[in-house]
This record gives structure tokens, sequence and C-alpha cells, in this order.
């Protein structure tokens, strides 16, 4: 095995550790998360509350995805037309 792939397994192996050993300090929900669940209803209007969450509070982020979407897929199609 060369010496890149050595190294490349072990800074992977060293990124999954440092993930799962983060993942098992989560204690449940967080401030936020509690205002969502509390407050998403009565502020949005949605009775579902991922509907709340992702139509209410995340409305402009989403649209900004599809945005960012759009215009990378257009810019590619651009660049790969053939001309003629």
């Amino acid at each position: 095995m060369s010496v890149i792939r050595v190294i490349f397994l072990v800074a992977l192996l060293g990124c999954l550790i440092v993930v799962s050993l983060d993942f098992e300090e989560q204690t449940g929900h967080n401030e936020t998360a509690q205002y969502y669940i509390n407050r998403g209803r009565e502020e949005t209007g949605a009775v579902n509350i991922v509907t709340s969450i992702y139509l209410g509070y995340r409305a402009y982020d989403t649209l900004g995805e599809a945005m960012a979407l759009f215009t990378a897929a257009t810019g590619v199609f651009l660049l790969l037309k053939r001309k003629g």
C-alpha cells in the first residue's frame, strides 16, 4: 500500500472517530429545537411541525438553495452545450 493511501485512510478513520464521539455527546433537543417545537404551530399556522419548520422558518433558505442549484445547472448546460 502506498504512503499516500495509508495517510488518507488514517485521516479518514480519525474523522470518523471524531464524528462518532461528537454524536455520543448530544443530549437531545437544544434551545433552538425547543423554540421550534413550542412555537411552530402558533407562529406559522401549520399543523405539522415539520411543515412549519420547512416552509415557515426555512422558506428563504430553501429558495436560495433552489436558485443556487438552478444557476449551477444552467452554467453546466451552457459550458457543455455543443456549437452548431
